[in-house]
């Protein structure tokens, strides 16, 4: 369960850490969306109230609980919905973090995606952060900094999460979700050195999804306008997914740019799809790629924003 694929540097850090037991009240993880900022948090808060010598030794009780999922001394705090609220924040954090640890070293709190925390939930753990007790020690993960305010960020030691190898994506799906070498060889040139990507893309629905959409958009962009709303319909039936889908669709105009600017196949990132981009970028001018590039970013926006969505999604469809 805690095999490490990767990260040699930020291993070398935690255990240079954990060694000299010079340990941050607080940490922020930073890096894009499926690089592991999640599984190494859990990791670190492991390898810091191991009992053993080796740590982590995933032997010791410390170690167990972890693994179990039920360590009294380490708290996960996650967004409800789009949001970290301040309740939570008063719930989970302050109302214990003043509290003893029950039998570790250190009373733990991973805050996932903290950038989604509101303003007013940052504000309540300013102080906690700057001063907690000597037993505190917070873990915060997030895949930007736009959201966390400047006092927040500073309070913080950021370790920076990048892609990591081909090699090692491809050792981490053969390994652990038993892919075969050739397989996971081609998926691990589409991840891009990201482990979630590589999760998603041996995820049967996501690839329907994924191959969908590339003919989807190359049938709206070709169509009349008149007919182009026809094809809300998919984003309709699959709007629970639509982040991976503006995902997506950002992955293939990337591409697409890169075949228009370039020329050259030695830069895309969904070379299963090589034949079918050709044929698609063939068709755009670079101007007319950019407006697709900027349409995806106001959907994204007007989604975030909470525009009606099947408003955001007809206009997207009749401006690309």
């Amino acid at each position: 369960m805690f095999k490490i694929y990767g990260h040699k540097n930020i291993l070398a850090l935690f255990n240079k850490i954990v060694s000299s037991q010079k340990i941050a009240n607080a940490y922020l993880f930073i890096g894009e969306s499926g690089f592991g900022k999640e599984f190494m948090a859990k990791y670190f808060a492991m390898m810091i109230n191991c009992k053993n010598g080796s740590k982590p030794c995933l032997s010791c009780p410390s170690c167990i609980q972890m693994i179990s999922g039920n360590h009294p001394d380490i708290f996960f705090i996650e967004p409800d919905g789009i949001s970290i609220k301040v309740e939570t924040l008063r719930n989970v954090v302050i109302n214990n973090a003043y509290v003893k640890p029950y039998n570790s070293y250190k009373k733990i709190f991973i805050i996932k995606e903290a950038e989604k925390m509101t303003e007013q939930a940052q504000n309540s753990i300013l102080k906690t952060l700057e001063e907690p007790p000597e037993y505190g020690l917070f873990i915060l993960t997030s895949s930007k900094m736009e959201g966390l305010l400047p006092t927040i960020v500073s309070r913080c030691e950021i370790i920076r999460f990048t892609r990591e190898s081909d090699e090692v994506i491809e050792d981490y799906l053969i390994n652990e979700k038993k892919i075969d070498r050739s397989k996971a060889k081609k998926i691990a040139s589409i991840a891009n050195g990201n482990y979630g990507k590589a999760n998603l893309l041996i995820d049967e629905g996501y690839s329907r999804i994924r191959s969908e959409l590339g003919d989807i958009l190359y049938n709206v962009i070709n169509q009349d306008k008149a007919l182009r709303l026809e094809s809300f319909k998919f984003f309709d039936e699959n709007r629970e997914m639509i982040d991976d889908i503006i995902d997506i669709m950002f992955s293939y105009l990337r591409d697409l740019m890169i075949l228009k600017l370039l020329g050259s196949e030695e830069y895309i990132i969904n070379k299963d799809m090589v034949d079918k981009l050709k044929d698609f970028s063939g068709n755009l001018t670079g101007f007319e790629l950019n407006n697709i590039i900027n349409e995806i970013e106001e959907l994204a926006f007007n989604l975030k924003s909470n525009v009606n969505y099947q408003l955001a999604i007809e206009k997207f469809l009749l401006n690309i």
